[in-house]
């Protein structure tokens, strides 16, 4: 049974994400609109999007440091303001740049948020609670982004884009009040310096590597994508030798937590792009409208939202890496379902797809999250969060980056108009069956996890 101290604790590191993965999530349902508010072209478009993930990149790693050295609690609150004044900022924009400039500012307080609250969570719960409550944190992540496009798109459609920001400021001052009623704070190295050469490598570097590969298929794009990687490599062997690192790149000598991490990266590798062949397939090949392809795409996230507060708890009796080995292997299976994909797919073969997508991500999710988190000392908790966070990102970022590549060498520029739609399908397949690897690759670096005892 949580007390009340550790139920505000809870609340307040659940709240902190599910805002985040609420916009993170709705945004792109509202981008259109304000494509057309400001008369952007495709180009600033895409922007919009991008600098955000950038500016979540950038600050990731460093956050975990800042969170050691000033106190989560501290961190979370100027956090949550921060994002209030990019959510508020956002909303009353009059201009692109003016938009631009506030995504900027709420990708970095989306930074705060996703390492400060998972952080808070480990640290202030006894090893038996632990698992639980990250299970309930996890899981407000995926109603986040089952909420996106039903309470999003329906905010957008009758008051405006606008909306959408100022619906989640009394939430966010929700937020901020939870936060106040927490009586601790967790400081662990107030007085070491902070490592501003390393951080700036790693910020130049994943900013590179990020960058680069939204524009992997020219010449450009993979020079500046190599470029990022050689920085990031030097960035570690920096953060080797240095006595006060940013970030404690010794903690991967611990096979657990760097299997975990390695795990939940090859995950967001087949994850990630996933999403876009259901959609694909369901509005191009069946026929539906983006409303009743939208309400089908949210079986999969409510279906995580169960799974993942099961498998929190289960980590009490199941060790997370069999867990978390098991959620993959599921998620193999339906990943196997969707690598035959043709016109004639009936709608049953999707749905059971994604039924088992939620199930088996549902089951590795929270566990993953547990293993990462709780396999180092406690006092490196809120880095560990923060290398889960640049695990994401850049999962994400590859994923996105493999399904442009795929899309472009087998459709090239064409639209996607009915007499394509071979190619379309061609697509989709040859991407699921890299998703296949990706999870199996992924499920079998869990189970190497299982050498390391507890």
């Amino acid at each position: 049974m949580y007390s009340i101290e550790e139920k505000y604790i809870i609340t307040a590191g659940s709240l902190a994400t599910i805002i985040v993965a609420f916009l993170l999530n709705a945004a792109p349902v509202a981008l259109p609109s304000i494509a057309k508010a400001f008369a952007m072209n495709n180009v600033l478009q895409n922007w919009v999007d991008t600098i955000y993930l950038l500016s979540i990149a950038v600050l990731s790693i460093p956050c975990g440091k800042i969170c050691q050295k000033y106190g989560l609690k501290k961190v979370l609150k100027i956090g949550i303001i921060i994002f209030f004044i990019g959510t508020l900022g956002t909303g009353i924009s009059q201009n692109a740049v003016m938009l631009l400039i506030f995504r900027v500012v709420l990708g970095i307080a989306s930074a705060i948020l996703n390492v400060a609250s998972i952080a808070l969570i480990v640290e202030s719960m006894s090893d038996d609670k632990k698992g639980p409550a990250i299970g309930i944190a996890v899981a407000t992540v995926y109603i986040g982004i089952a909420l996106a496009p039903i309470l999003g798109g329906s905010l957008i459609f009758n008051f405006g884009w606008q909306s959408l920001f100022f619906a989640t400021l009394p939430v966010i001052l929700i937020n901020y009040y939870l936060v106040t009623k927490i009586k601790g704070e967790w400081i662990h190295e107030d007085n070491d310096k902070f490592d501003m050469s390393g951080s700036i490598l790693y910020s130049v570097g994943i900013i590179l590597f990020i960058y680069g590969f939204t524009k992997i298929l020219e010449l450009t794009g993979q020079v500046i994508t190599i470029v990022g990687i050689l920085l990031l490599i030097a960035f570690g062997v920096w953060e080797l030798k240095n006595d006060n690192p940013v970030f404690e790149m010794r903690l991967f000598k611990n096979v657990r937590f760097a299997c975990a991490n390695l795990a939940c990266l090859f995950s967001y590798f087949a994850t990630f792009m996933t999403t876009y062949v259901y959609n694909y397939h369901m509005q191009y090949i069946m026929g539906m409208d983006s409303q009743i392809a939208g309400m089908y795409l949210i079986i999969t996230p409510v279906i995580m939202v169960v799974m993942s507060i099961i498998s929190g708890w289960m980590i009490k009796k199941v060790r997370g890496e069999i867990l978390t080995g098991i959620g993959l292997l599921i998620l193999c299976v339906a990943f196997i379902l969707m690598c035959f994909l043709s016109k004639t797919t009936p709608l049953y073969v999707l749905l059971l797809a994604m039924t088992l997508h939620g199930i088996g991500y549902g089951l590795f999710s929270s566990p993953n999250t547990v293993l990462i988190t709780t396999t180092v000392p406690e006092e490196e908790s809120s880095k560990a969060s923060a290398s889960l966070s640049a695990m994401r990102l850049i999962g994400q970022t590859v994923s996105l980056g493999i399904f442009t590549t795929v899309f472009a060498i087998i459709m090239g520029n064409v639209p996607i108009l009915p007499e394509y739609y071979d190619l379309l399908l061609k697509s989709c397949n040859i991407i699921m069956i890299l998703a296949v690897a990706f999870v199996f690759i992924g499920a079998i670096i869990s189970f190497v996890g299982l050498k390391e005892s507890v």
